[in-house]
């Protein structure tokens, strides 16, 4: 569950877990405690006086206690750039067929002035086979 605190206490841990992170012993005004871990040793994302937001999950530890673990939460990319428009697959078989077809002629397989009409055939083929899986 995304909250949203400020943060009273932060303790650096001395010790690092089995993926080289880390620990941080988290404090927020509302109440929450938990462990925050992550690769860097200065972390900037929970700063004491800070307001700060995050998730905060219950876990249960290898002895059999449970503990709180404290996660930022991730930022929705939604494909990529704003405005970002996937390439319609027909566009990208019609560059495999010919890349294809040119395979063929360098192989000696068809000659130069067949490249067009074995490209159109590998294409329909392939979208066949799209719209058979569609």
């Amino acid at each position: 569950m995304e909250k949203k605190s400020k943060v009273t206490k932060l303790t650096k841990m001395t010790k690092k877990d089995n993926y080289g992170n880390t620990s941080f012993a988290l404090e927020f005004e509302n109440g929450d405690k938990g462990f925050y871990a992550c690769k860097n040793e200065e972390q900037k994302i929970f700063i004491a006086g800070e307001e700060a937001t995050y998730l905060i999950e219950e876990k249960q530890g290898s002895s059999g206690k449970t503990y709180f673990k404290i996660t930022i939460p991730q930022k929705n990319f939604g494909g990529g750039k704003p405005g970002y428009v996937p390439v319609d697959p027909r566009i990208q078989m019609i560059s495999f067929s010919t890349s294809y077809a040119k395979d063929l002629v360098v192989a000696d397989k068809i000659k130069i002035d067949q490249l067009a009409q074995k490209s159109e055939e590998i294409f329909k083929t392939m979208m066949k086979l799209y719209d058979t899986i569609k």
